[in-house]
């Protein structure tokens, strides 16, 4: 490969990174000092609850050129001849001369692009996660030398804006971590390579996270009683193009402190602060109960004392929220939590 696509495609590959945001000015600069010609470039990713294509980064367009690239050209013909091409289409390529539609007629022309080059980000053989769209003012811009550079792109840019990946999670947790991507509107969606969360079509967990979704924090940490047992849970707050939403995971918990779910509860309730009589009014049990969980809670959490409990507690996920109210109120709990995660 040419020196100058060899240096752009290292540019790319640390600009798209693994575990931090996507810095597209980088890309599309790097995309620019390898064919100079580029004077506007899209990355469109899949929305799988929407079905449609969402633009994630631009250069160059107009509003009505942006919308038209994304949500109109991958419907017409010259769309679904992209989705079945194997390489990346110049727009003069035969038998479908894009410069003869509607689309580079009405909108491309006029704006002075006059060459362009589309390429359907894809993994595996069907799933088409995204498009990349580069546009030149002049004829010729794009030949096959920019055809094989962007070819060899494909791959690593359909990663990073894959719906169903999250380079953050990859990183940091491990395979014993099952999850799952709580999306509004729309039904719970496996992440790459992770075996769903079996929480994660509880209507409690659903509900759990989309009160969640609406706070202003990162990430909160819990146990949760599954179908065949305890399980570690984190709800993880995602804003990152397509994949808006909440992350939810999950792993077996071994429980090795032999801890009872109503003692879960009580350590709810120190967590968020609640006073004994306060936790006991809303578990309908008596104060003198509440006191019995909390002295067998300092025995097994090797504590001296409350706050402290509610120190390790906390950091341990030995809580049980609720979207709103009781002991387990998750605005409460989330108060002074990691405002974002990892």
């Amino acid at each position: 490969m040419d020196p100058a696509f060899v240096s752009s495609a290292v540019r790319i590959g640390a600009a798209l990174g693994t575990s931090a945001d996507v810095e597209w000015e980088e890309v599309f600069d790097a995309i620019t000092s390898a064919v100079p010609d580029t004077c506007a470039a899209q990355v469109t990713g899949w929305d799988p609850v929407a079905r449609g294509f969402v633009v994630l980064a631009e250069r160059g367009y107009t509003r009505s050129i942006s919308q038209d690239l994304a949500h109109e050209l991958p419907r017409t013909r010259w769309g679904g001849l992209l989705f079945d091409s194997d390489v990346p289409l110049l727009m003069d390529d035969a038998p479908h001369n894009f410069r003869d539609s509607p689309h580079y007629q009405e909108n491309l022309r006029p704006a002075g692009l006059e060459d362009g080059l589309s390429a359907a980000l894809r993994l595996g053989t069907h799933r088409v996660v995204g498009i990349l769209h580069l546009n030149a003012s002049t004829q010729k811009s794009f030949g096959e030398r920019t055809r094989a550079f962007i070819g060899e792109l494909e791959k690593t840019l359909a990663r990073r804006v894959d719906p169903l990946r999250n380079p953050r999670f990859e990183a940091w947790f491990g395979p014993e971590w099952t999850a799952s991507h709580l999306v509004p509107g729309g039904a719970p969606l496996p992440l790459a390579d992770r075996l769903p969360s079996p929480l994660a079509d509880d209507p409690r967990i659903q509900a759990l996270s989309a009160a969640f979704n609406d706070l202003d924090v990162g990430t909160v940490a819990f146990l949760w009683p599954g179908p065949d047992g305890w399980y570690r849970v984190r709800l993880l707050r995602v804003i990152d193009g397509v994949r808006t939403g909440v992350i939810v995971a999950s792993a077996p918990y071994e429980n090795a402190l032999s801890l009872t779910a109503r003692e879960v509860d009580v350590a709810t309730g120190i967590v968020a602060g609640l006073s004994n009589q306060s936790i006991a009014e809303n578990l309908v049990v008596s104060r003198r109960t509440v006191e019995t969980y909390v002295e067998r809670l300092l025995g097994k959490l090797d504590c001296q004392s409350r706050g402290e409990a509610a120190g390790v507690a906390a950091r341990a996920g030995i809580i049980r929220p609720t979207p709103g109210g009781g002991v387990g109120d998750l605005h409460r709990l989330t108060r002074g939590s990691e405002p974002t995660w990892l």
